[in-house]
């Protein structure tokens, strides 16, 4: 092969190795650190919800609190807190809370 096409092959992998970084490690970075922040953010209200207070967590209101990450984040980070059951439905509305 010519020098030109090592030349072209690299330039290539450089523009790929790129592009996954940008959008792949990133946006794993950005949600790695979306999660630490909204579940901290979430567990320091559990202990004032006692008896039949509640506080209510849905993705529009975590968009709300949290408006640097954008709502595909939000949205797996709620989905996270309802798996671990760190919010669960209220069995009079059907609301996400804390209890």
């Amino acid at each position: 092969m010519e020098w030109y096409t090592w030349t072209v092959l690299v330039i290539m992998g450089i523009t790929v190795g790129a592009y996954a970084y940008v959008y792949i490690v990133k946006d794993w970075l950005e949600y790695k650190q979306a999660k630490k922040e909204i579940f901290a953010f979430v567990k320091s209200y559990k202990p004032r919800c006692t008896g039949n207070n509640r506080f209510e967590v849905t993705a529009e209101i975590l968009q709300d609190s949290f408006r640097m990450y954008n709502a595909t984040i939000i949205s797996k980070v709620w989905l996270e807190l309802v798996h671990e059951r760190i919010i669960e439905q209220d069995k009079q509305d059907n609301a996400w809370c804390i209890r």
